[in-house]
């Protein structure tokens, strides 16, 4: 079962030159996994987003605008990761229940997901998905 030590903040190559910066997301090297979906999250400031988890999806989370503060919380435990950088991208493991605190007008979140949108797969409740937590551990 994953937990807050399987996080992983990946940091992707970057060119720049006078002309400006190219960030590629090549999905392989990046991810060393299948991305099935991609989708772009634009936050209004101080506003919160996400607060669930999912049971096989593996997100990757990038803010290629603005300033975001991702908490994430394995029942246990919770780890706080701020991202601001579109060369850094935040791995969230299935089975960690995270959120997404967008902190600055026009934020951009750019989320990669091993699979595609399956309702059955998230857990909305935080009461649940500590249940859910729960009985994976007997």
């Amino acid at each position: 079962m994953n937990t807050i030590k399987d996080l992983e903040l990946i940091e992707t190559r970057t060119f720049c030159n006078e002309e400006g910066v190219l960030i590629p997301y090549e999905y392989s090297d990046i991810f060393n996994t299948s991305i099935k979906r991609t989708f772009i999250v634009l936050g209004k400031k101080n506003s919160t987003r996400g607060n669930h988890a999912h049971k096989k999806c593996i997100q990757y989370l990038c803010c290629i605008k603005g300033k975001c503060l991702i908490q994430c919380d394995d029942s246990k435990y919770s780890s706080k990761i701020f991202l601001d950088n579109p060369k850094k991208i935040l791995k969230i493991p299935n089975e960690i229940w995270s959120s997404q605190d967008y902190l600055s007008e026009q934020s951009i979140l750019i989320v990669f997901c091993t699979h595609k949108y399956e309702e059955s797969d998230y857990i909305r409740d935080y009461s649940k998905f500590k249940e859910f937590r729960s009985l994976k551990e007997i």
